[in-house]
Parts: C-alpha cells; sequence; structure tokens
C-alpha cells in the first residue's frame, strides 16, 4: 500500500486504525511527518516505541506492516478541533443561560475558559448550525 497523502489519511489510515486511535495520533503528532519504521534497526526499534506510546502496540503493528519505511504525514485536523470546540461552547451557553445565567456572564467566562476574546465567543453563539434535514420555506 502507497504512503497516505493528506487527501487520504481519512480514507486510508482511520479506517486501518479506527477513529479512536487516528484521533489520538492526530492529537498527539497532528501537522509532522512521522517515518514510519521497518523495525531493521536501532533508530528503527526507537522510532517503534515511541509509536507504541502514542498509539499502543496494536495500531504501532498495523502501521508498521502497512507504511512501514514511509512518511506517514499526519494532518492536524484544525477544522474538526475547531468545530468541537465552537460545539462544546454553544452547548455550555445554552444549559448555563436556560439555567437563568446572564448571557454577558456566560460569555465572558467561555472567553477566559477557551482563551478567546469575547467577540469570537459572541460570534460563536450567533453561529446557528442548520440541520441537513431542514427545508427551505421559499
Amino acid at each position: 500500500m502507497p504512503p497516505p497523502t493528506r487527501s487520504t489519511f481519512a480514507t486510508d489510515v482511520i479506517p486501518l486504525l479506527g477513529a479512536a486511535v487516528a484521533d489520538v495520533l492526530v492529537r498527539r503528532l497532528g501537522g509532522t511527518t512521522f517515518p514510519v519504521p521497518k523495525r531493521e534497526s536501532a533508530q528503527g526499534e526507537l522510532r517503534y516505541r515511541q509509536l507504541v506510546e502514542v498509539v499502543g502496540t496494536e495500531a504501532a503493528d498495523l502501521l508498521v506492516y502497512h507504511y512501514g519505511g514511509n512518511d506517514l504525514y499526519i494532518p492536524r485536523g484544525a477544522r474538526r478541533i475547531q468545530a468541537a470546540r465552537d460545539a462544546a461552547i454553544n452547548e455550555e451557553a445554552t444549559r448555563a443561560i436556560r439555567a437563568g445565567r446572564s448571557t454577558t456572564g456566560v460569555v465572558n467566562e467561555l472567553a477566559r475558559k477557551y482563551k478567546l476574546t469575547d467577540r469570537r465567543v459572541w460570534d460563536i453563539l450567533k453561529t446557528v448550525t442548520q440541520p441537513a434535514a431542514q427545508c427551505r420555506l421559499l
């Protein structure tokens, strides 16, 4: 199997490792190119142990089997991480406001918690995600 490119990480590596393990890989090594070892030298064994520390023995063995001797680019997943953060902010704000807390106070607290400006939190809260099944009225 040829080494995955940025566009094939999702179609090749995620199905191979499973979403949870691939998520750990992205969180720990995202944005880097990792030379997947063949385990034929001391340097290869060192890299293999580094990989095991990140994803565990089973996943490391799969990566070595499929991609050993190749460089594996691991994407950052920035859009996915930002979308998850924004969803968490929306959820926390909704819960706090429904509990009777001041919207301005909630926004200021979330800005500090997520290290964002209050203006950015307001923008996130104003962005309403449209359900896929929602139909246009006109």
